[in-house]
């Protein structure tokens, strides 16, 4: 039903974070390049500065700035190979709102220098475009996404869409061949409407008209609020903060922000609004294709490939939410169940709530349950002693291959204690002469990720 949406969109992400993981090395490369000609410049002129105004030194205190300063003047040496005099001035600059200090260097004549700074700024200012665009790529990639969930439901629901109550002109009644062209248009418009609305009216209309529960947006609603607001500031008002997005975001979530002040985009934020989104218009798209097929079992492959793409990355947050929805979908098949409570495991040991499921690992008994499945149990309860134990038996039986041991997440644990070093030294499985069985097992159909 929504698998090749909920894929498409997937890819949407993928291709967002591979474009900038792609171009970011090389902007931080070249800004870490200009700012090795001006951060010890900068440190040498303000220790300067500095030690010329101070008179009550404290013990040892002025030796210690004159060696960090003879420090800074030996990556001068380095950089420029000759020394530069560099001069800072700091001036208090202060306004109604706030107190700004300003540097205001005086090198000597250097054409060089003059172009590293400018050309600083020029790529700190590429970098910032490039992380507001993506966010901003983003938010459009979840409105088309959002779009095309709409536009499946009402067209198989139309009567949802609540366009039996639209009124028409005969003139606009003529410009469609038949009354199924005209639904589509009213259709069309209604799911313009919500996309022009903000994301509270969204959830609203998720919950009055498709009948969803949502509970798994509540923790984080008002995050999303203020990604969606910071992406219309950037839009409609040049990522100046106005009124709307004050009233809009709660004080929590804009610490520090005061109105008319210029926003921006880091790294870290930018990962958090994917990594939020991502899971949350998943989940959306997941609930709505359970309401309305509960038995396809389509939807626990395509969301199981999902969280192992995540849990290569460590993003935790999105395979938690996932695994979570498939433990809890009782149509699923129970493979996919089964990898999933263990995934859902792993995220909470990995983001360090280990004691909230202490107890549940302790109770969990996989005896019955393929080879593969008890070695992901013991390792997230960490009992080397039982792993390794098992753990010919499994590779002898094909469920597990050297591959997949050593790239499953859940096997993080073993693969780095001593007891794996050793089996990998006197095993028959990791020598040369068994490459053959390896690449054997590697073609084998695999029972499910871990």
């Amino acid at each position: 039903m929504f698998n090749k949406h909920i894929k498409d969109f997937n890819e949407s992400i993928i291709g967002l974070r591979e474009f900038v993981d792609f171009i970011d090395p090389y902007l931080n490369d070249k800004a870490k390049e200009h700012d090795k000609h001006i951060s010890p410049l900068i440190v040498f002129g303000l220790i300067k500065n500095f030690i010329s105004k101070k008179n009550d030194w404290q013990d040892n205190e002025k030796e210690e700035l004159e060696k960090l300063k003879a420090e800074a003047n030996a990556e001068i040496l380095e950089v420029y190979k000759r020394e530069i005099d560099f001069e800072v001035k700091i001036e208090d600059q202060v306004d109604e709102k706030s107190k700004v200090v300003k540097i205001v260097y005086k090198p000597i004549d250097n054409i060089e220098l003059r172009d590293h700074i400018d050309n600083a700024n020029k790529v700190r200012n590429h970098i910032n475009l490039l992380y507001k665009n993506s966010l901003i790529s983003l938010l459009s990639s979840v409105e088309w996404f959002f779009s095309q969930i709409l536009h499946y439901y009402y067209d198989k629901h139309p009567e949802s869409a609540g366009i039996q109550k639209k009124t028409m002109t005969l003139s606009d009644l003529k410009g469609f061949g038949t009354i199924e062209d005209a639904e589509k248009y009213l259709i069309d418009v209604k799911i313009e409407e919500i996309l022009r609305g903000n994301f509270e009216s969204w959830i609203s209309v998720l919950k009055s008209e498709l009948s969803l529960g949502l509970g798994y947006i509540e923790p984080i609603k008002e995050e999303l609020i203020e990604i969606y607001q910071r992406r219309n500031l950037f839009v409609h008002n040049g990522g100046v903060v106005n009124s709307i997005y004050l009233s809009k975001v709660k004080e929590q979530y804009r610490k520090d922000i005061k109105a008319n002040q210029q926003l921006a985009v880091e790294k870290e934020y930018l990962e958090d609004a994917i990594c939020k989104l991502q899971r949350a218009f998943i989940l959306i798209a997941s609930e709505l294709w359970k309401n309305l097929d509960k038995t396809d079992k389509t939807r626990g492959d395509v969301l199981t490939d999902i969280v192992y793409e995540n849990l290569l990355k460590n993003r935790w947050d999105i395979c938690e939410g996932l695994t979570f929805f498939i433990i809890n979908d009782s149509q699923l098949d129970i493979t996919d169940k089964v990898v999933s409570q263990l995934n859902y495991w792993l995220c909470k040991k990995r983001t360090n709530q280990y004691e909230s499921i202490k107890k549940e690992l302790e109770k969990a008994d996989y005896s019955d349950k393929k080879e593969i499945f008890q070695l992901a149990l013991f390792s997230l309860k960490d009992d080397k002693e039982s792993f390794f134990r098992m753990l010919p038996s499994a590779l002898d039986s094909r469920q597990l291959n050297i591959e997949r041991l050593e790239e499953f997440p859940i096997f993080k644990e073993m693969r780095e204690s001593e007891e794996y070093q050793k089996f990998k030294e006197e095993s028959k499985y990791f020598k040369e002469p068994n490459q053959e069985i390896e690449r054997t097992y590697s073609t084998e159909e695999q029972d499910g990720n871990i």
